[in-house]
């Protein structure tokens, strides 16, 4: 490991010096759940006179090949949103064989920090639904090869939970039975609503990636940071996950604040109150899902790659998945947690991550089939 991490290093040397940013000062910033790295770049000049300037900046983002999401898939969606009218970080230089970018520097007023030093959160969440409003309104916006969110991928991540968190709780993992009765619950559920018109969904829209960017005003104020895992799919979902943040509390009446402002910027295409209910309900199929697949992916994250942080954000993940299945589209996949894990919301503390995995193991082979 410290052989390769070695070797990481002196391609990323490599790579900030061929690009012409030999001798810069190199800062790491702080690490997420992606098995990416960014550093900050830094170097001053100007006059020769010892006049102080500010330095110029930019941002390295370190994907290494066969590990993280292709650097080349995050290029291709940032100049795609950013012909869409969307502030996205400008690509400087790239080397996609290696995985790595060299990218605008947006600074670090990133949602989540503002909202920690007080700014009126108000004012940024209605920001960022007028960004998602606009994209969803741009013609041009799915005129982009991705991949489709549709029922196979849909069902896939649900099955985080169902292969990462229920063992947690269980003390086991599930029985090829039980497996493919979630997977039939989840299609059933899937299947039923009328389809939406299609659009570029993120798929991380949330606090911890957008920023406010001075000197700009309008949607491109706020500049995204994270797409590159984007598809094509349902457009409540980039709006459902902002609102339904599963490492933040939002009050009800922001949420339904901010879906209705998004109605009313979108009203063209969710005029009739039916268009809106179908809207609505594709809205708490796909946050069932998506706190699900986290629940899952937190658990992953602690039993797999010993990232234990996560569990903190288990609580508010499980009632905001529970507030979804309360709906009555939900009521197959209701039902089968009552008769398979009907506790599943009770706090586990950290159990053997070890059994995790082999349980994980066991019934990720038995794979996907759509009966």
């Amino acid at each position: 490991m410290i052989q390769k991490s070695e070797e990481r290093e002196k391609q990323r040397i490599a790579f900030v010096s061929a690009v012409g940013w030999a001798g810069a000062r190199i800062t790491a910033l702080p690490v997420d759940a992606s098995a990416r790295s960014y550093y900050r770049l830094s170097r001053t000049s100007g006059p020769e006179q010892g006049a102080k300037t500010e330095p110029e900046t930019r941002i390295l983002m370190d994907a290494p090949p066969g590990i993280a999401e292709p650097v080349e898939v995050f290029a291709q969606v940032a100049r795609h949103l950013m012909a869409c009218g969307i502030s996205t970080p400008v690509i400087y230089n790239e080397d996609i064989a290696q995985g790595f970018l060299l990218l605008e520097d947006f600074g670090d007023q990133t949602y989540a920090r503002l909202l920690q030093t007080g700014v009126d959160e108000t004012g940024l969440y209605e920001l960022a639904v007028d960004v998602l409003a606009a994209m969803h309104s741009a013609p041009e916006i799915t005129g982009i090869t991705m991949p489709p969110y549709d029922l196979d991928f849909l069902i896939k991540e649900a099955l985080i939970m169902a292969d990462w968190y229920l063992p947690a709780v269980m003390g086991k993992g599930l029985s090829a039975e039980a497996r493919q009765a979630y997977v039939n619950a989840w299609k059933e559920v899937i299947e039923k609503p009328a389809a939406l018109p299609d659009t570029l969904v993120l798929r991380d829209f949330h606090v911890d990636n957008l920023m406010i960017l001075e000197g700009r005003s309008g949607v491109k104020a706020c500049g995204l940071l994270d797409f590159q895992t984007a598809r094509i799919g349902a457009p409540p979902y980039d709006l459902m996950s902002l609102v339904e943040d599963a490492r933040r509390d939002i009050g009800t009446d922001l949420r339904e604040q901010m879906i209705a402002r998004y109605f009313t910027l979108m009203n063209r295409d969710y005029s009739s109150e039916e268009s809106r209910q179908n809207f609505m309900c594709w809205y708490r199929i796909l946050a069932a899902q998506r706190h699900a697949k986290v629940a899952g992916l937190f658990s992953r994250l602690y039993a797999r790659d010993a990232k234990a942080g996560y569990l903190k954000h288990l609580p508010r993940v499980l009632r905001l998945l529970t507030e979804a299945l309360s709906d009555e589209a939900l009521e197959p996949v209701r039902r089968w947690l009552s008769q398979y894990c009907p506790d599943y919301q009770r706090e586990y503390g950290r159990p053997d991550s070890q059994m995790i995995v082999k349980a994980a193991v066991q019934t990720e082979k038995l794979g996907l089939m759509l009966e």
